[in-house]
């Protein structure tokens, strides 16, 4: 049984690494140059394609924000909505907004917790990576931002400042490494056997007695 488990985690390892370094040769080859959006395009915008980025000209929205902790002692990673003057306008006004961005920041100092001061003063300029899928954000996150005025859009996207993609030979290197790994391992899953105690047997790698 342990090495079935054994297999499935490694398995989901290198499928994971595998699926890494194909994003980041996607970046390498598709998004190599930073593209910069007005905050107020975005919001107008149904969806972006971009994967490396420029906001210009946004707002921190600073009403609330989620975090992410390790333990109660560790740094915390923050994610907060940026937007633009025309909807902070409007959320003062108490007419409801959409989010089209949410901006992370991850490894910040725990302080800022007790101290309110986890999000920048500044947004007007925001760069970094999109990220795929929101990443680890759940469905339930969202709670914490929303509220009867505040709504996440549908094609809200995560981008994390500051990250720059990863040179295209590593995300290659991850990619090659995460296939072969990953398809040896799932290959060793598909073994002819003519009875189910043969196949469990073959797959746990019993030595026949």
């Amino acid at each position: 049984m342990n090495t079935i488990l054994n297999k499935v985690i490694f398995g989901c390892f290198f499928i994971f690494l595998s699926w890494k370094g194909f994003d980041g040769l996607i970046i390498n080859v598709f998004y190599n140059t930073t593209e910069t959006f007005d905050i107020r395009q975005l919001e107008q915008t149904d969806k972006i394609d971009a994967r490396n980025i420029e906001v210009v000209n946004g707002m921190s929205y600073k009403e609330d924000f989620i975090y992410y902790q390790s333990d109660r002692s560790s740094r915390v990673d923050i994610v907060y909505p940026v937007l633009s003057y025309e909807q902070a306008k409007k959320y003062y006004n108490s007419e409801p907004i959409n989010i089209k961005v949410l901006v992370r920041l991850n490894n910040q100092p725990r302080s800022c917790l007790e101290t309110g001061i986890c999000i920048p003063g500044d947004s007007t300029s925001v760069s970094g990576l999109v990220k795929v899928e929101l990443e680890n954000l759940r469905s339930s996150d969202f709670k914490t931002l929303e509220s009867e005025l505040v709504k996440l859009d549908e094609n809200v996207i995560l981008l994390e400042p500051n990250e720059e993609p990863i040179t295209w030979y590593w995300n290659l290197a991850m990619f090659v490494v995460g296939m072969v790994f990953g398809f040896t391992i799932l290959k060793s899953f598909f073994r002819r056997a003519a009875s189910f105690e043969e196949y469990w047997n073959k797959v746990t790698e019993k030595e026949e007695s």
